[in-house]
């Protein structure tokens, strides 16, 4: 039983940091997707 909090809790502090990054830093989304959508143009001209 204690597993599976300490599982839990491990888990749900990795998903409140990733979202909190998210959150707080939205160019970690958009310069991704900005640098997927240069190198497209330039293959397709």
């Amino acid at each position: 039983m204690g597993q599976a909090i300490m599982l839990s809790t491990l888990f749900g502090l990795i998903v409140l940091i990733f979202g909190l990054v998210l959150y707080f830093d939205p160019e970690a989304r958009r310069s991704a997707s900005n640098e997927d959508t240069r190198v497209s143009e330039e293959l397709h001209g």
